[in-house]
């Protein structure tokens, strides 16, 4: 499918370059690569330039809608809030929240070599049959991990005795 575009650039082809080597991010030295390239007349269309870029179109029109409304300052800025769905433990729910002592009491077993987990789905049962907490198995590895930095402390069984 091809999409034609209908805005029409304010900024040279010389500014588009100079905004384009300014940039930090890799999504906003695309964003300004778009420009440029749609400017410079090297791509026609919106499909085109999105094959050059790697995204989807409709990322691109997203682009050039943001572009017309707001200008390049708007195009650059990101949006605050990405979407996505909340996380079912918030930072302040593992030191203030209702699951604060159950998160200790886990922090601690972690700790503890005798009684630590062999894996991360031991972990799960024992949150399940202990407190109720049904946790996804990316998430428990998420929390565990960064958020207790905490590893798995099971002692390996040797292959010989010398």
């Amino acid at each position: 499918m091809r999409v034609n575009y209908q805005c029409v650039i304010q900024e040279t082809p010389s500014q588009l370059k100079k905004l384009q080597t300014q940039q930090k991010e890799l999504s906003k030295f695309r964003k300004m690569q778009g420009l440029y390239l749609l400017k410079t007349g090297e791509v026609k269309t919106v499909t085109h330039l999105a094959t050059y870029l790697g995204v989807h179109r409709v990322t691109i029109q997203r682009w050039l809608k943001s572009y017309r409304q707001e200008g390049v300052n708007g195009l650059l800025t990101e949006p605050e809030d990405q979407g996505g769905r909340p996380p079912k433990i918030e930072g302040s729910a593992i030191a203030f929240g209702k699951w604060q002592s159950h998160i200790a009491e886990l922090q601690e077993r972690l700790s503890q070599e005798e009684q630590g987990f062999r894996s991360y789905g031991e972990i799960q049962k024992w949150l399940e049959d202990n407190y109720q907490i049904f946790l996804n198995y990316k998430t428990l590895y998420h929390l565990v991990k960064y958020k207790l930095k905490a590893k798995l402390k099971v002692p390996r069984l040797r292959s010989c005795t010398w």
